[in-house]
Protein backbone atom coordinates (compact mmCIF):
# COMPACT_ATOMS: atom_id res chain seq x y z
CA UNK A 1 0.00 0.00 0.00
CA UNK A 2 2.62 2.55 0.54
CA UNK A 3 3.87 2.80 -3.01
CA UNK A 4 0.05 3.03 -4.12
CA UNK A 5 -0.36 6.02 -1.60
CA UNK A 6 2.72 7.66 -3.23
CA UNK A 7 -0.16 8.17 -6.07
CA UNK A 8 -1.82 11.72 -6.04
CA UNK A 9 -4.81 10.89 -6.88
CA UNK A 10 -5.30 8.18 -4.04
CA UNK A 11 -4.22 10.61 -1.51
CA UNK A 12 -6.31 13.31 -2.55
CA UNK A 13 -9.07 11.11 -2.72
CA UNK A 14 -8.62 9.27 0.83
CA UNK A 15 -8.25 13.26 2.40
CA UNK A 16 -11.64 13.25 1.18
CA UNK A 17 -13.09 10.44 2.39
CA UNK A 18 -11.77 11.85 5.63
CA UNK A 19 -12.89 15.30 5.27
CA UNK A 20 -16.09 13.76 4.65
CA UNK A 21 -15.31 11.15 8.22
CA UNK A 22 -14.86 14.20 9.75
CA UNK A 23 -17.65 16.10 8.25
CA UNK A 24 -20.27 13.58 9.60
CA UNK A 25 -18.63 12.25 13.49
CA UNK A 26 -19.35 15.31 14.63
CA UNK A 27 -22.68 15.12 14.66
CA UNK A 28 -23.17 11.87 14.97
CA UNK A 29 -21.16 12.28 18.06
CA UNK A 30 -22.93 14.90 19.27
CA UNK A 31 -26.21 13.27 18.71
CA UNK A 32 -25.12 10.31 21.00
CA UNK A 33 -23.94 13.18 23.87
CA UNK A 34 -27.13 14.94 23.85
CA UNK A 35 -28.95 11.42 24.15
CA UNK A 36 -25.79 10.08 26.60
CA UNK A 37 -23.35 12.52 27.51
CA UNK A 38 -20.07 13.94 25.97
CA UNK A 39 -17.41 12.08 28.03
CA UNK A 40 -19.48 8.72 27.23
CA UNK A 41 -19.63 9.76 23.56
CA UNK A 42 -16.33 10.78 22.96
CA UNK A 43 -15.22 7.88 25.27
CA UNK A 44 -17.17 5.25 22.56
CA UNK A 45 -16.08 6.49 19.50
CA UNK A 46 -12.58 6.07 20.64
CA UNK A 47 -13.48 2.52 21.62
CA UNK A 48 -15.55 1.68 18.65
CA UNK A 49 -12.78 3.23 15.63
CA UNK A 50 -10.30 1.09 17.81
CA UNK A 51 -11.54 -1.61 15.68
CA UNK A 52 -11.15 -0.48 12.22
CA UNK A 53 -7.80 0.92 13.28
CA UNK A 54 -6.42 -2.45 14.72
CA UNK A 55 -7.58 -4.82 12.31
CA UNK A 56 -5.67 -2.51 9.50
CA UNK A 57 -2.85 -2.40 11.97
CA UNK A 58 -2.40 -6.14 11.86
CA UNK A 59 -2.86 -6.26 8.10
CA UNK A 60 -0.59 -3.90 6.83
CA UNK A 61 2.56 -5.24 9.63
CA UNK A 62 1.86 -9.00 9.51
CA UNK A 63 -0.10 -9.28 13.29
CA UNK A 64 2.60 -6.84 13.97
CA UNK A 65 5.79 -9.10 12.91
CA UNK A 66 6.70 -6.19 10.88
CA UNK A 67 6.85 -3.79 13.58
CA UNK A 68 10.64 -3.29 15.41
CA UNK A 69 9.26 -2.58 18.72
CA UNK A 70 12.14 -1.52 20.49
CA UNK A 71 13.40 1.01 17.73
CA UNK A 72 10.40 2.11 17.77
CA UNK A 73 10.23 2.75 21.33
CA UNK A 74 13.66 4.06 21.47
CA UNK A 75 13.03 6.06 17.87
CA UNK A 76 10.37 8.47 18.39
CA UNK A 77 10.51 11.40 20.58
CA UNK A 78 8.58 11.52 23.83
CA UNK A 79 6.19 14.38 21.89
CA UNK A 80 5.24 12.01 19.11
CA UNK A 81 3.49 9.01 21.15
CA UNK A 82 0.82 12.27 22.74
CA UNK A 83 -1.18 12.27 18.95
CA UNK A 84 -3.78 10.19 20.42
CA UNK A 85 -4.33 12.04 23.55
CA UNK A 86 -4.77 15.36 21.28
CA UNK A 87 -7.81 13.27 19.28
CA UNK A 88 -9.30 12.38 22.07
CA UNK A 89 -9.27 16.10 23.27
CA UNK A 90 -10.72 17.02 20.03
CA UNK A 91 -13.77 14.12 19.52
CA UNK A 92 -14.56 15.41 23.06
CA UNK A 93 -14.97 19.18 22.13
CA UNK A 94 -16.46 18.42 18.80
CA UNK A 95 -19.10 16.22 20.54
CA UNK A 96 -19.76 19.16 23.37
CA UNK A 97 -20.42 21.93 21.23
CA UNK A 98 -21.24 20.71 17.81
CA UNK A 99 -25.31 20.76 18.94
CA UNK A 100 -24.60 24.00 20.49
CA UNK A 101 -23.39 25.96 17.75
CA UNK A 102 -23.82 24.30 14.51
CA UNK A 103 -21.79 21.59 12.37
CA UNK A 104 -20.62 24.82 9.73
CA UNK A 105 -19.46 26.98 12.87
CA UNK A 106 -18.10 23.84 14.74
CA UNK A 107 -16.06 22.63 11.87
CA UNK A 108 -15.36 25.56 10.00
CA UNK A 109 -13.51 26.82 13.46
CA UNK A 110 -11.90 23.76 13.63
CA UNK A 111 -10.76 23.65 9.67
CA UNK A 112 -9.10 27.35 10.38
CA UNK A 113 -7.55 26.44 13.49
CA UNK A 114 -5.55 23.59 12.20
CA UNK A 115 -4.78 25.68 9.25
CA UNK A 116 -3.42 28.48 10.92
CA UNK A 117 -1.32 25.88 13.51
CA UNK A 118 -0.30 23.92 10.50
CA UNK A 119 1.30 26.93 8.92
CA UNK A 120 2.98 28.33 11.74
CA UNK A 121 4.47 24.53 12.16
CA UNK A 122 5.23 24.48 8.49
CA UNK A 123 7.02 28.44 9.17
CA UNK A 124 9.06 27.23 12.15
CA UNK A 125 9.69 23.26 11.24
CA UNK A 126 7.94 22.73 14.54
CA UNK A 127 7.62 19.07 15.54
CA UNK A 128 10.37 18.18 13.16
CA UNK A 129 8.82 18.88 9.83
CA UNK A 130 10.10 20.46 6.97
CA UNK A 131 10.03 23.87 7.03
CA UNK A 132 8.10 26.12 4.18
CA UNK A 133 7.66 29.70 4.53
CA UNK A 134 4.94 31.51 4.32
CA UNK A 135 4.47 32.87 1.36
CA UNK A 136 1.97 35.97 -0.16
CA UNK A 137 -0.30 33.56 -1.44
CA UNK A 138 -0.37 31.18 1.52
CA UNK A 139 -0.85 34.16 3.94
CA UNK A 140 -3.95 35.51 1.76
CA UNK A 141 -5.29 32.11 1.66
CA UNK A 142 -5.32 31.62 5.42
CA UNK A 143 -6.45 35.26 5.69
CA UNK A 144 -9.23 34.25 3.18
CA UNK A 145 -10.70 30.98 5.38
CA UNK A 146 -10.29 33.47 8.52
CA UNK A 147 -12.92 35.99 6.61
CA UNK A 148 -14.25 33.03 5.29
CA UNK A 149 -15.14 31.52 8.84
CA UNK A 150 -16.10 34.90 10.42
CA UNK A 151 -18.83 35.19 7.66
CA UNK A 152 -20.12 32.09 8.40
CA UNK A 153 -20.03 32.18 12.04
CA UNK A 154 -21.55 35.54 12.10
CA UNK A 155 -24.20 35.69 9.39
Amino acid sequence: MANALDQVWLGVILLIIGGVCTGVQGPMNGKLGLSTSGSFSAFLSFALGFWPLLIYFLADTKGGKTVNWSEAARGAPAYAWLGGVFGGIFVLILTLVIHRRGAAITNGVIVVSQLVVSVIIDATGGLETTKRPVTGLRGGGLACMIVGIAMVTLF
